[in-house]
């Protein structure tokens, strides 16, 4: 029981208000390890069903709500990364400029606008600061999001048709109308009709992000408007799948970093690549 105990805090990192509404959530409920383990995997839906839990979601949605326009887009954006997650900055802020969320202003130029965005999540406490990925100086190399905040950030992502995650017990009406932004997670069964016989609307997707095993077949005709194709770490990749990413004539942003089976590019890519570290590009 001390491990299923361990797991809930886990999902709280300190936060006070969900550690105090869980104990006393948990102190109602049959203190076996089986009991508190159904807690702790069905966190999400209980922050929906009981009432005992409903006011962590009530405060922390009104901290989604008070957020200007264009930092809700960039935190619903961070739906499509798996639980726990290590976020490498760098690699969120190019992603956030290929799909138009920041822009250069008043003299300063995308990157550093991404940057601002960046500190404001982390300043209003969206996302959580990783101290052992700190640079020397203080910079802020990665991030993860609350467990918890990360939940309504999924369900707000869903509710606005912003992003989807094919995984292990998704439910594919969940995604109802169009979808923007389409992540494969690694446990995720592979089925490609679910792809291939277009059961989800796949004509408006700006981002595929993979995690774990690649399949040639994740990439749709129907993904016209595809502006990042994110593959960075996946296994399974090679140089010949990479032919039909040419036809992706919006493409804006392409990761392939630690794809160590990658040998080198297809010369119909123009746009900025992340390559593997160690390729020599």
């Amino acid at each position: 029981m001390l491990d299923q105990a361990a797991l809930i805090i886990k999902k709280c990192h300190g936060l006070p208000l969900a550690i105090s509404a869980i104990g006393g959530f948990l102190a109602n409920k049959p203190k076996t390890a089986t009991e508190w383990r159904k807690v702790n995997d069905r966190i999400r839906a209980e922050l929906d069903m009981n009432p005992e839990l409903r006011s962590i979601k009530t405060v922390l949605m009104r901290s989604y709500d008070g957020l200007p326009y264009h930092l809700k887009s960039a935190f619903l954006y961070m739906s499509i990364f798996p639980e726990d997650y290590k976020i490498k900055r760098k690699r969120l802020i190019r992603r956030w400029i290929a799909e138009g969320y920041c822009r250069g202003m008043h003299g300063m130029s995308a990157e550093e606008v991404g940057d601002r965005y960046f500190e404001e999540l982390l300043d209003r406490s969206m996302i959580l600061l990783l101290e052992e990925d700190t640079k020397y100086g203080g910079a802020i190399d990665s991030c993860q999001l609350h467990d918890i905040i990360r939940e309504i950030c999924i369900l707000k992502a869903r509710e606005e048709n912003l992003a989807f995650t094919l995984e292990e017990g998704c439910c594919l009406s969940d995604a109802q109308g169009t979808i923007r932004h389409l992540a494969i997670g690694s446990n995720w069964k592979r089925d490609k009709d679910v792809l291939v016989e277009s059961m989800l609307d796949l004509s408006h997707v700006r981002s595929l992000t993979v995690f774990g095993e690649w399949k040639p077949f994740f990439i749709s005709d129907k993904m016209r408007f595809l502006r990042v194709l994110d593959l960075g770490d996946t296994f399974g990749l090679r140089d010949r799948h990479l032919d039909q990413i040419g036809q992706l004539l919006h493409l804006k942003y392409l990761s392939i970093r630690g794809c160590y089976d990658i040998c080198c590019l297809p010369s119909c890519l123009g746009m900025k690549s992340e390559a593997p570290p160690n390729s020599g590009w």
